[in-house]
């Protein structure tokens, strides 16, 4: 009896540990469970994210090919400008010319000479308008230059985190992301500090 008592009091016993056992096991389980699901939500936004990046990408692209169309507009029209500026600059010396000589003239070119000096008061008011024509041309060009710059940043900013959304799908462990990224933050944050230029997180 004191044999068997003491068996059934062991197996008990032994029942206990499995018991516990399976119970560390279970609560395991059900943590890596959360653990995948909560991996599989973070991997399906950053899939999303990605995709929309690329979206913006794309709109950007179009936008800058838009203003490089303008800013070539712009710049065939200011040459075409200075073509007529330069032609009315000769004529205007031309004019001016003309108008020393006939001032040398006897009393009856006199009315001619005032005929030349209207005209000459006529291309000065067109040259006048070539010139505002062109500072507005020019003001519109530096405008378009200036957004063609902020598109192209915007673009490499974009890119710089495409890439990284890239670089985050390739690890499967939610361990492996957060170890690359606090990598990533750790290489901006030197590059803030010993190079001074802006990390984008």
């Amino acid at each position: 009896m004191d044999v068997t008592g003491q068996a059934f009091e062991d197996m008990q016993e032994q029942n206990m540990r499995l018991m516990q056992q399976l119970r560390e096991k279970d609560d395991a389980n059900f943590k890596l469970m959360s653990e995948r699901i909560k991996s599989n939500q973070i991997h399906k936004l950053l899939r999303e994210e990605k995709d929309e990046l690329a979206d913006q990408v794309l709109a950007l692209k179009s936008q800058v090919d838009a203003q490089l169309l303008v800013v070539q507009k712009l710049e065939e029209k200011e040459r075409v400008l200075q073509g007529n500026l330069g032609t009315v600059e000769k004529e205007l010396t031309l004019r001016s010319q003309a108008l020393e000589l006939n001032k040398r003239k006897a009393v009856e070119a006199a009315q001619l000479a005032e005929d030349l000096k209207v005209q000459q008061e006529h291309v000065q008011c067109k040259l006048k308008e070539i010139q505002a024509c062109m500072a507005e041309n020019r003001a519109a060009k530096e405008k378009e230059s200036f957004n063609l710059k902020r598109a192209q940043e915007d673009i490499s900013r974009l890119r710089r985190k495409l890439e990284k959304q890239k670089k985050v799908e390739v690890y499967a462990d939610a361990d492996e992301i957060l170890q690359e990224e606090i990598k990533e933050y750790k290489v901006g944050s030197w590059g803030r500090k010993g190079k001074a230029w802006h990390w984008v997180g």
